[in-house]
């Protein structure tokens, strides 16, 4: 684990950078392209992403998550980025299934006006998913300890397609 928020903050800084090449690669970077000078756009991204980071860098408990399922709340969606199979296999009511290495590409089928709850198999690359989509401007939070030390550690429901 993170011994303190510097080092969070170094560590998410530099695991921002591989989803940002991936999604100016993939051409779903907001703003990008858009006549405008691309490095600025990144620069004002990242700087407003750091001046709103709250203590908690963005988690959410596998509890508090449960119960947003349970209420059905509206204001949630839930990102599932494991492998398509692992999906299939069992995932969070509600998930919608986006690989990893396809998110950059695919920014346009997320909710702007929804919180993203973000998860992976053990919460680490789900973790650097959220600071990426955080940066990239939407409201993202990372599913404490994934799928696997997480949400099945707490004995919570899946669902198969």
């Amino acid at each position: 684990m993170l011994k303190d928020r510097h080092q969070a903050v170094v560590y998410t800084a530099a695991t921002i950078l591989v989803f940002l090449v991936i999604a100016m690669v993939g051409g779903g970077w907001p703003q990008a392209g858009a006549g405008g000078d691309d490095r600025q756009v990144i620069r004002a991204a990242v700087a407003a992403y750091f001046e709103r980071m709250p203590d908690d860098l963005y988690k959410i408990p596998e509890a508090e998550l449960k119960a947003l399922i349970d209420q059905d709340d509206p204001d949630i969606f839930i990102l599932d980025i494991r492998a398509a199979a692992d999906y299939a296999a069992g995932h969070i009511k509600g998930a919608v299934n986006i690989p990893f290495a396809e998110v950059g590409k695919n920014l346009n089928k997320l909710p702007t006006d929804r919180m993203i709850i973000v998860y992976c198999y053990t919460g680490q690359t789900g973790g650097q998913t959220t600071a990426a989509l955080n940066l990239a401007g939407y409201r993202a939070r990372s599913l404490n300890g994934g799928m696997n030390n997480g949400w099945l550690k707490m004995g919570y429901p899946v669902v198969t397609d």
